[in-house]
């Protein structure tokens, strides 16, 4: 799928750095414009759609990496993703939108909400296909699901009906095609979200159930001409006459790492919130001077992870099935609050083991949680050693963790067993924990006083470069963040092309095809 060559000395109309949510929407609208791509990617390609998680980072400069790394900072810890198709490779597939009153939350500029965004939302979601899970022939919903539902319609703090979630995780049984043309294959019920989609025991190949954007969205941008670069990892950016230099070092196995550069008219950050701020914060002294924002409002979108009930009467089956099926809302009068099943990762527990001196099935009789919230968004990034790092002050969003804390409580006695918190998570000082899902850094603001980005994605002072993934986002989200960064990314590209705002109905929406 790839481009085997290299992108030094090349010269581009647009070039995206990173193929995640927001850089592949970017490259797809821009090469069906007529623009020449190119596509930069730090990670590797995963041909077969499944990754390396052996081979992570852990925060640590690396040459060879797997598809996530984790990245250590002060408070809070960080997963992103790393190869062609960014945080779809390691994602579950849950897409929901933004609640409306979100946008209404200070740091949102207020040319951006729900209505505005909801003709960016249908169209993403036409291309990344999602619906509630559907039941296995054989082995029927999870059992987990099942009684995560029943036991959320039971608790007083529990909002709004607990359902089945959209997932981007093709669970009925017929085969389809992606619009870029490229077969689906039904899921398996393997619980492998995280790694990827098992070998096939029916056909040659691997099983191909979770939406990953290399079937859809980057597929279409590379029939329409745009070119994919992995191992390409971007150092700074320069502005120059007629547009941008982009510095790169090229990584691999037997290379020598050779560091070249390649021009383009415009630039379009969207290698994730740690990696477009890095970016940007190592490009200060080559390109005009930025808002004084940079690096600033990170938010962990109030990821709790990972909370479990343990010790049910009922066996869970939390291997089986997708990873994340069902979700239920806990809001309260000052925090939004989301809580979705986590089942258990079968790769993950061969890898770090199990009780294996006791009962070898113990774990059949807890669950799992992910629980999602308004956090105070008070996180600061910035270089450390080289490299980027989280510093997040808990301490404001204290409130919060006790809240959903509270909740989970309740869910763990309804499902009748016992709550137990985050293996690490100090509930005195809120640190300890882990988020997948950050943003913030870049956000967007109407003056630059406010805000890197102006809302349209652009950088203020510096016209021509674009900042289009998480790092845009000024606050938590309290959901699945994918849904709304490919919504703002496909109006990022919307206005780079046309200049003006996408409508329902508009003669301009660009095709899925």
């Amino acid at each position: 799928m790839a481009s085997n060559e290299s992108a030094i000395g090349q010269e581009f109309d647009v070039v995206v750095i990173g193929s995640g949510f927001g850089g592949a929407a970017v490259a797809l609208r821009l090469a069906q414009a007529g623009r020449s791509v190119g596509i930069l990617e730090r990670g590797k390609e995963y041909p077969a759609g499944r990754g390396e998680i052996t081979a992570t980072g852990h925060g640590t400069p690396t040459i060879r990496h797997g598809h996530f790394q984790i990245d250590v900072g002060y408070g809070m810890n960080v997963i992103r993703g790393i190869g062609v198709g960014g945080g779809s490779l390691h994602y579950f597939g849950v897409r929901l939108r933004a609640h409306a009153e979100i946008f209404e939350r200070k740091g949102w500029p207020g040319s951006v909400n729900r209505k505005v965004l909801d003709p960016y939302y249908d169209l993403a979601g036409d291309i990344l296909k999602a619906e509630p899970c559907q039941p296995n022939p054989v082995l029927g919903f999870p059992a987990r699901s099942e009684s995560f539902i029943a036991a959320a319609k039971k608790c007083r703090r529990c909002q709004r009906e607990p359902h089945f979630v959209p997932i981007a995780v093709l669970t009925s049984q017929e085969s389809v095609q992606t619009p870029a043309g490229i077969p689906q294959t039904p899921c398996v019920f393997c619980g492998e979200c995280l790694i990827g989609c098992p070998p096939s025991a029916s056909f040659e190949g691997n099983v191909n159930a979770r939406a990953l954007l290399t079937l859809n969205y980057l597929a279409l941008a590379q029939q329409h001409k745009a070119q994919i670069f992995p191992e390409h990892r971007v150092d700074r950016v320069r502005k120059v006459a007629g547009g941008f230099e982009v510095d790169v070092t090229l990584r691999g196995e037997g290379l020598p790492n050779p560091h070249g550069s390649l021009r383009a008219k415009q630039v379009v950050l969207a290698a994730g919130t740690l990696g477009s701020t890095e970016v940007l914060l190592k490009s200060q002294r080559t390109l005009p001077p930025m808002s004084k924002k940079l690096g600033h409002h990170f938010s962990g979108n109030g990821d709790f992870l990972v909370p479990k009930t343990k010790d049910t009467v009922q066996d869970l089956q939390p291997k089986s099935g997708p990873s994340i099926t069902v979700g239920a809302d806990f809001s309260t009068a000052e925090y939004k609050i989301f809580i979705e099943d986590l089942g258990k990762i079968p790769f993950m527990e061969a890898v770090f083991g199990m009780k294996k001196d006791t009962d070898p099935d113990f774990k059949r009789y807890e669950l799992g949680y992910l629980g999602m919230g308004t956090d105070a968004g008070n996180g600061v990034l910035a270089m450390r050693d080289g490299r980027i790092t989280l510093y997040w002050d808990p301490t404001d969003s204290l409130p919060l963790y006790r809240e959903i804390t509270a909740s989970l409580k309740e869910l763990s006695q309804q499902l009748g067993g016992n709550y137990a918190k985050p293996a690490n998570y100090n509930p005195v000082t809120g640190t300890g924990l882990i988020t997948a899902h950050p943003l913030g850094g870049c956000v967007m603001g109407d003056t630059k006083r406010n805000g890197v980005v102006n809302p349209q994605g652009e950088v203020h002072g510096v016209p021509g470069l674009f900042v289009a993934d998480g790092s845009i986002i000024p606050t938590a989200l309290a959901t699945n963040p994918s849904y709304t960064i490919s919504a703002l990314a496909e109006r990022v590209a919307f206005w780079m092309i046309h200049r003006r705002e996408m409508t329902d109905g508009d003669s301009d929406t660009p095709p899925n095809k």
